[in-house]
């Protein structure tokens, strides 16, 4: 496996995850993108039925932490097999990074999350940990398949457009939640990718 690939398309992955994380920061501090998010919490409401509900729930929590923990245990067998340490602490520095970073702005900022919800959940609500951990998960696999695979890689990023409209679905976030979660995921992840293509080089020339 190739961790790192493609620099310049990691580098605007990163710089696009920032500023989305940054905007909707930016917007819910001043009380601007709430009523987006309850007209949009709204419109789910009224689409939800029992049936797709009960999938959805199913879907969601492929991205809790139980399942991002199967997932680093499935990468370790396979990474350490096939690249080695290295590639193991990359995987894990980017999602469990993001999962970290997340947590602590949960608490530093203490949104509470909507009302009506379809999970029973006590965190806080900004930004959203399925959203931000899928994302890194994405933005990890896609550096190491894109070498193979090209364009293809890039359906990886459905994982995590998926695991974050569960979350709207489910009215267990905002809307600005799941924004702020990718954004999140994007920015982090590819600054792990940045860093370690750096120490790299930084190594080559020593």
């Amino acid at each position: 496996m190739k961790p790192v690939n493609h620099f310049k398309t990691i580098r605007s992955m990163t710089l696009i995850g920032a500023l989305l994380f940054s905007l909707m920061f930016i917007l819910f501090q001043f009380g601007l993108i709430q009523p987006m998010d309850r007209v949009i919490a709204s419109w789910m409401r009224d689409l939800n039925t029992p049936l797709f509900d009960r999938l959805v729930i199913g879907l969601t929590r492929l991205g809790s932490p139980p399942a991002l923990l199967f997932y680093t245990l499935i990468t370790a067998l396979f990474t350490l097999k096939a690249a080695g340490w290295r590639s193991l602490g990359i995987f894990i520095a980017a999602v469990w990074g993001t999962a970290l970073a997340t947590t602590l702005i949960k608490e530093l900022i203490a949104r509470e999350r909507p009302l009506e919800r379809l999970v029973e959940i006590s965190s806080h609500s900004f930004p959203s940990w399925h959203s931000s951990t899928s994302a890194a998960l994405a933005v990890i696999l896609w550096a190491w398949l894109s070498p193979k695979y090209g364009h293809r890689a890039l359906l990886i990023f459905l994982w995590p457009l998926m695991i974050g409209l569960s979350r709207i679905w489910l009215n267990a976030h905002w809307t600005s939640d799941v924004l702020a979660g990718w954004g999140l995921g994007l920015a982090v992840s590819g600054m792990v990718l940045m860093l370690f293509r750096n120490l790299m080089e930084a190594e080559k020339n020593n």
